[in-house]
Formats: C-alpha cells, structure tokens, sequence
C-alpha cells in the first residue's frame, strides 16, 4: 500500500513537472488578425492558433510566441564619422574620428570569443588613436568604443 502511494505521488508530481513545459517558437514570417470579437494569430511552418476574445473572455488554446523588445542605443550623439583602419591590420590600428570628439571616449578589445584582450581610451579633443596589435595573434577581433551610453563596435581582421 505504502508502495502504491509513493508511485502515485511520483506519477503526479511528474505530470505536473511536464505541465509547466513552456513551448516557443521562432520564424521569419506570422501575421495577425482582428474581426469583430475574434482575433488569430498565425506563425509562417506552424498551425493556425486562434485566440478569441470579448470584454469579459479571452480563450486561447495552442501556444503563443513571447514578444521580446530590446532597445539598442548606437552611433555617437552628434553623428561623428569614425574610421578605423587599415582593415584587415598586422601591426598598428588606427581609429579615427572626423572632428575632436567632446568627452572621453573608451575602447574595448574583444576576441571572435567576446573576450576582452585589450581596454584603452580616448582622451577629449583627440581626432585619432593608434593601438598596437603585435602582441596579439591573428584573427577576428572587435572594437567597441563607448562613450557614456553610447556605442559602437567595429570588426577589424589581424593578419
């Protein structure tokens, strides 16, 4: 009997685990339509999921895609032209900017792995900076200059 009960709570407490599955999907391509008390929305490779609704109902059955908004700030404020060169680079780097830029500005070396090898910085009112590659293997690396909560990343290739 006590055996029973164990493998009846085990089976519940499974089902339920199961339950709180939460299935996704992403695609290129849906739509999404309104008529009268009915709305469906559909996902371009997936069944139709209709969703129906009215002011005091909303019915669904099927799963529904998450909506994820992220708000990315880029490019500097006063739209400086930024020039980082010579690109693909074997010794030396250069990043330059079009006209002084007002405040400082930071650099960030990332490897192809997001890893930072190198941090250095701009100082306000310079126009350009070097930064020596030699002790850096070849490969895939990523500026990213920040300034405040600005950014912008730049990919330059080391020979």
């Amino acid at each position: 009997m006590k055996r029973f009960i164990f493998v009846f709570i085990a089976v519940l407490l499974a089902l339920s685990a199961g339950a709180q599955i939460k299935q996704e999907v992403i695609a290129s391509a849906g739509g999404y339509s309104v008529t009268s008390n009915i709305s469906i929305s559909w996902t371009l490779g997936e069944t139709i999921i209709p969703t129906f609704t009215s002011p005091n109902l909303i019915l669904t059955h099927g799963f529904q895609q998450q909506v994820i908004v992220t708000a990315v700030l880029e490019n500097f404020e006063n739209q400086v032209k930024i020039t980082v060169f010579p690109n693909p680079a074997s010794d030396n780097v250069k990043i330059a900017f079009e006209e002084p830029v007002d405040g400082e500005v930071k650099i960030f070396m990332l490897n192809s792995l997001g890893k930072l090898v190198k941090a250095d910085f701009i100082e306000p009112a310079m126009i350009e900076k070097e930064i020596n590659l030699q002790d850096l293997p070849a490969g895939v690396y990523y500026f990213r200059l920040v300034k405040g909560i600005l950014s912008n990343v730049y990919k330059v290739v080391k020979l």
